[in-house]
């Protein structure tokens, strides 16, 4: 995927790293930010730069209002029109339709908003900070009595699509399930919880083994701790084999047919429990069809000839053509994207177990140049790891190890390496790992890090970067601190299961341990900004872009909305 011309893509790289960087940089602002556009519907104006301020206090501290239709699902001067198919593809297929044992969390069709919901979910606020809600799914509300246990109530009068009643004992159940069942992908999220009880039909009373300023906002995040709700009912007849292919759930569309590694067609719950601007029942559409399509450039045809009419995770190489098409529009989701070289130190051995050998190598990332390269026009230079702008800890008076090669070459020095020093790079072998990769190397080599490329494929490169058998290696990150900071906890906690370069630091975990117990908001921005100083000074890590996840859609598709990176298929509609 993601195919480039190599030599092409060589040339403007050498050209992009030999400029200075005040003429590498003469149309981009000084601390550029990825540029969220507009969903059709969202109320949020995109910005080309958002100022770094904490994260309003969690929504676990305060009781909620009731879930409030998505925004968007009238716009101005269209009504509404009913009934039509909507066909969406992605180039992953699904492993199963059980929403705790699935290894893909994000595939729409087995989301909240298509057969499934979940107890609360995540709704935007602000395209600038990227600031995401927590509102009710199917919980009406809840409090937090105190600082480990939370109360919610839930909506009453819904019913999974096999007729069952949706109760507070069987929230429970489905939340121990997805604690406590061996292959479980939910679980590492929600060992927090001691207990879940329920006290009534319409009640559910979650008790926590300890403070947890994180655990709603996990809960809520589809691809994290969310746990969708399935009827208790149809798995004590079926067990897990009726979970993952006939599935039961509340949500606005009902299970029909499933083609393994082709589709997913789901059609309309005629008794869902919500209504849309037009007072009748929801969802708009009278089917959903979710199409496997593994070449997203084969996709991108389907959708140019109105065969398709949603597109998942556009290639970035794809965006000039999508935005030429006038029938067709791009939702930008930086909030959900990637960093691009996200890459880490073997710190245990040399030459990076020094700090100022990984401070010289991330000070000669030429992050403008690589913008320029493989932006894409939707890409933006990023100095701070995972961190989302306007998360808690994002601060920019934290050092950024600005592209500087003069630096480089004398913290080389420094460190006893005054004619450079020879290291390995060690690349998947796939794109655009490889091309980042070249770029990667140009860079280094010119601030005397004389990189040699070593190319692998994954599950080699895996066991090599486990087994420490690695100078230099890197990957692509994903933002998911819009949702909560300590979603990076396996990321850069000693031993974390992410942690692919493996630096342990006993001030980070302390510091991590100690932002998750804290409940006050400004203590926590505090903390975690301490933890990002503290990676930032030590260089363990260091990134080069950040893009958005694109979405691309015909623009008959209208009412589209996102909980977080997944489309809300409930209030969508087809102007046609």
């Amino acid at each position: 995927m993601f195919p480039i011309r190599r030599r092409s893509f060589l040339a403007l790289a050498l050209s992009a790293v030999a400029l200075p960087l005040a003429q590498a940089c003469t149309q981009a602002p000084a601390a550029p930010k990825p540029e969220a556009q507009k969903p059709a519907g969202a109320d949020a104006k995109p910005a080309a730069q958002a100022p770094a301020v904490p994260a309003k206090p969690t929504e676990a501290a305060k009781p909620a209002e009731a879930a409030k239709p998505a925004a968007g699902a009238k716009p101005s001067g269209e009504a509404i029109k009913r009934g039509g198919q909507l066909v969406q593809s992605i180039n992953w297929t699904y492993p199963t339709m059980d929403p705790h044992l699935t290894s893909i969390a994000y595939l729409v069709g087995t989301g909240p908003g298509a057969l499934y919901n979940n107890l609360v979910r995540l709704e935007p606020v602000d395209s600038k900070t990227w600031e995401h809600k927590v509102v009710g799914d199917l919980a009406e509300s809840w409090e937090q009595p105190d600082a480990q246990t939370l109360v919610f109530k839930l909506k009453q009068g819904v019913k999974f699509h096999d007729g069952s009643d949706l109760t507070g004992d069987v929230v429970a159940w489905n939340y121990l399930r997805a604690r406590d069942h061996e292959k479980s992908q939910r679980k590492s999220l929600l060992t927090a919880i001691d207990t879940v009880e329920a006290p009534d039909k319409t009640t559910v009373r979650f008790k926590l083994k300890a403070p947890n300023a994180a655990f709603l906002r996990n809960i809520a995040f589809v691809a994290g701790g969310g746990s969708p709700i399935i009827s208790k009912a149809a798995w004590e007849k079926g067990g897990d084999e009726q979970a993952a292919r006939q599935p039961v759930g509340t949500g606005p569309f009902k299970f029909k047919q499933y083609i393994a590694d082709d589709r997913l067609i789901l059609e309309k719950n005629p008794d869902y429990f919500e209504n849309g601007a037009d007072g009748k029942p929801l969802p708009y559409l009278d089917e959903f069809v979710g199409r496997f399509l593994p070449d997203p450039s084969v996709a991108l045809i389907d959708l140019q000839a109105g065969s398709l009419h949603l597109l998942e995770w556009l290639l970035t190489k794809d965006v000039a053509t999508v935005k030429g098409n006038q029938a067709l529009a791009l939702d930008e989701l930086p909030w959900a994207g990637q960093t691009y070289f996200l890459v880490g130190y073997n710190t245990e051995a040399p030459p990076f177990n020094d700090v100022r050998v990984r401070q010289a190598a991330s000070m000669a990332i030429d992050r403008e140049g690589m913008n320029k390269a493989l932006g894409f026009g939707v890409g933006a230079p990023h100095y701070y790891l995972d961190w989302a702008v306007g998360s808690l800890g994002y601060d920019e008076s934290v050092v950024k190890n600005e592209y500087n090669p003069t630096k480089a070459k004398e913290l080389l020095a420094a460190a006893g390496h005054p004619n450079g020093v020879p290291i390995e790079l060690k690349v998947i072998a796939r794109e655009p790992e490889n091309t980042i990769g070249e770029f990667a190397q140009q860079m280094w080599t010119r601030a005397g890090f004389q990189t040699k490329l070593v190319s692998m494929e994954r599950l080699a490169w895996i066991d090599e970067v486990r087994a420490k058998k690695f100078q230099a290696c890197f990957w692509r990150g994903t933002f998911t601190t819009a949702v909560d900071p300590d979603t990076l906890a396996a990321r850069i906690r000693s031993g974390g299961t992410s942690n692919w370069s493996q630096f342990a630091d006993k001030d980070v975990d302390s510091m991590m341990d100690q932002g998750v117990q804290e409940l006050d908001p400004k203590k926590r921005h505090d903390l975690y900004m301490g933890v990002l100083t503290r990676l930032q000074e030590q260089a363990y890590l260091a990134t080069g872009i950040a893009m958005p996840l694109l979405m691309a859609r015909r623009k008959e598709v209208m009412g589209i909305s996102y909980n977080y990176q997944m489309p809300n298929l409930d209030r969508i509609w087809l102007n046609k």
